[in-house]
């Protein structure tokens, strides 16, 4: 499995979405809770420095309070720039192997580079739902993803909204967000709509 060439396409594909929101969606709500295009698009932008600085086994990035990327003129840029440079930094050698510090933790690399699938896929999908946009991840991403977020559910420390019922024979991605503890059908219904579980 390529990691870092699945992290270079989830990375584009997150592209795509910030390059289709807007100044004025800022304010809308996201399907993840308590949080609004404009604190997850700062989540995610933040996202890309921590995970790049973890594939180079540096310090920094994507700890603390996000800057306010969203709210910069030039956040499409600056997002793309980011983007291609975590997608860099997990093609140096030896980015892929042994362990790193993953935030608090020490992880494998490979786990590491998975969490960054499944952060880029699941983010990406949030905020195109709040936007209006389309976003469907292809089955390799997917996969990674479902794996990530159903770990996510067994730990201790779940990470994760509780799942959500889906059916058995629902598409595979439509699994991953249930089991991330979003409704796959989610949709705001106005700005002063909150974000669902």
């Amino acid at each position: 499995m390529d990691f870092a060439e699945m992290i270079e396409r989830a990375a584009a594909h997150a592209e795509d979405v910030v390059k289709g929101i807007g100044p004025s969606q800022l304010d809308l709500p996201t399907p993840c809770a308590d949080w609004d295009v404009r604190a997850l698009g700062n989540h995610l932008t933040g996202f890309l420095a921590f995970s790049a600085n973890a594939a180079r086994r540096k310090e920094g990035g994507g700890g603390g309070d996000a800057p306010d990327f969203a709210g910069s003129d030039n956040w499409s840029e600056a997002f793309s720039a980011m983007a291609n440079e975590l997608a860099a930094a997990w093609k140096e050698d030896g980015a892929l192997e042994g362990d790193m510090r993953f935030g608090e933790d020490m992880m494998d690399a490979t786990a590491a580079a998975s969490v960054t699938i499944e952060e880029l896929v699941i983010h990406a999908w949030d905020l195109a739902s709040a936007t209006g946009q389309n976003y469907q991840a292809d089955d390799d991403l997917t996969h990674v993803a479902l794996q990530v977020v159903t770990g996510g559910q067994s730990s201790e420390n779940d990470f994760y909204a509780r799942p959500k019922e889906i059916d058995e024979n629902a598409p595979i991605f439509h699994k991953a967000l249930a089991m991330s503890g979003r409704a796959p059908d989610w949709k705001h219904l106005g700005p002063m709509t909150q974000g669902h579980d």
